[in-house]
């Protein structure tokens, strides 16, 4: 079985080139990229270099992960579907399409089918359908979510842009330094006045979760290296009690809860950091109405990206007969 990665070099590439090495020892794994052609890199004590990504067609694999832009995903994801490979794409251009699953593996995996094209979510969509999910039985209909999220999001130049405290003039990712700042704006704005990435979590969560769903979202940049966090609140239909929550969201195997607070047990970015899991806690009830308030943290680019795009080929896997 061949494997390809596309976008080898970038944070989310290197995370997933580490997986899917340890993960699939016996995966022929090829790996290319377009601003580090010709560099060497090791993952389980193999040495691969990256290779421009045009040179795909000359070695066709089984499965292209792609860990690009969405430039990209447009040029070579349909003429390599055409070609028979299954394509993974973490880019946002094929997400929103209707016959393009978009998968969160533990929520929806089911509707993966025998699709060419899987499309990865948005980062802060992933840990917040995850969490949400877990709670459908109570009949959510109306959610409204306000997220912190880290510098990593903005790819290698927006961590450089916090770590070496960047100042005007020499800002790579971000239009204002955020170093000791927070920027009340990712992505772009759009004609409604929402960001794009705001956006992105309302119609992604919606096709997701596949329920009737209203959801009011704001998103914020902080001086943060890895860890997205995100506070919920959830209005249901159905009547509730906090105990009640807290056991549905004990049950997902891929959550933390931290239901502790008095002993500082608290889901943050460097508490959950360089894990798969979604850290939920401070799960109270809203005075002012049949909801909830939560606070969720996931690592954006293990559990946001590289690690959900491994589920999806795991999964497909799992249905297939490969070697």
């Amino acid at each position: 079985m061949k494997i390809a990665i596309v976008g080898a070099s970038g944070l989310v590439g290197e995370s997933l080139c580490a997986i899917v090495a340890d993960k699939l020892p016996n995966a022929t794994l090829q790996l290319y990229g377009n601003n580090s052609v010709g560099t060497k890199v090791t993952y389980s004590n193999k040495r691969y270099t990256i290779l421009p990504t045009k040179d795909i067609f000359d070695n066709l694999p089984d499965f292209a992960m792609f860990m690009a832009n969405e430039e990209v995903a447009k040029s070579y994801i349909p003429p390599l579907v055409k070609l028979g490979v299954t394509c993974i794409d973490n880019s946002s251009y094929f997400r929103l399409r209707p016959n393009v699953p978009l998968v969160v593996p533990c929520v929806n995996g089911n509707t993966i089918g025998k699709s060419k094209i899987i499309a990865n979510p948005n980062c802060t969509t992933i840990q917040v359908a995850i969490a949400l999910n877990c709670l459908k039985s109570l009949q959510p209909y109306k959610m409204t979510v306000a997220t912190y999220q880290a510098t990593s999001g903005a790819g290698r130049e927006g961590l450089c842009d916090l770590q070496q405290n960047r100042q005007y003039g020499k800002l790579k990712a971000f239009a204002h330094p955020i170093a000791n700042n927070v920027l009340p704006l990712v992505g772009s704005i759009t004609p409604s006045g929402y960001s794009t990435e705001e956006l992105k979590m309302q119609n992604e969560c919606q096709k997701i979760l596949d329920i009737p769903l209203d959801i009011n979202c704001f998103c914020a940049r902080v001086p943060v290296t890895v860890g997205h966090c995100a506070f919920v609140n959830v209005q249901f239909k159905k009547p509730f009690t906090l105990p009640q929550v807290k056991s549905l969201l004990q049950k997902e195997g891929n959550v933390l809860t931290f239901f502790e607070p008095y002993d500082n047990l608290l889901p943050m970015p460097m508490g959950i950091r360089g894990s798969k899991y979604v850290g939920i806690g401070r799960v109270i009830k809203d005075q002012t109405s049949n909801g909830i308030n939560m606070f969720v943290v996931a690592d954006n680019v293990l559990r946001g990206a590289s690690y959900n795009a491994y589920e999806i080929l795991e999964t497909i896997l799992e249905e297939g007969d490969y070697e």
